[in-house]
């Protein structure tokens, strides 16, 4: 191979390796409108609503507790921003197709993720639940 070669070859990989960094940062928050979100101190009447939408809309395939036919999001956020659970909930077939952790996570089980949702308000409503489980789940390990 002369020099020329050697110059090409390492300037495909340096774009390929580029390309790849950019994809694992954008799975960083998910792939939709949530870029940053500011959360307030969880609100207690909110975080009961999505705690009642998880049981309608989430529990036939998750628990907080162990894998069922789809992963245990007990601690979901501890592994995942908060702006990718909300973008994953309101963007959760795009994100089947092109979020890399999406893709990945999803080969593990025999399902896709058929929630629907009526507003972000709902979404909004489990992340409240999703943070207050992870305290609570802290909590009882730490005993």
């Amino acid at each position: 191979m002369n020099k020329l070669s050697y110059v090409f070859l390492f300037f495909l990989a340096s774009i390929s390796c580029d390309s790849e960094n950019k994809k694992i940062e954008q799975s960083i928050y998910g792939i939709g409108s949530f870029k940053k979100l500011e959360l307030n101190p969880i609100n207690d009447s909110i975080m009961r609503i999505g705690m009642e939408t998880f049981k309608l809309k989430c529990a036939s395939c998750h628990t907080m507790e162990y894998k069922n036919l789809g992963p245990d999001l007990s601690d979901i956020l501890s592994r995942r921003q908060p702006e990718w659970v909300m973008n994953y909930l309101l963007n959760h077939q795009e994100m089947l197709k092109k979020d890399s952790i999406t893709i990945k996570t999803n080969l593990k089980f025999e399902k896709n993720c058929t929630i629907k949702l009526n507003n972000e308000d709902e979404a909004l409503a489990l992340l409240e639940y999703f943070r207050i489980y992870q305290i609570w789940l802290h909590e009882f390990n730490a005993k």
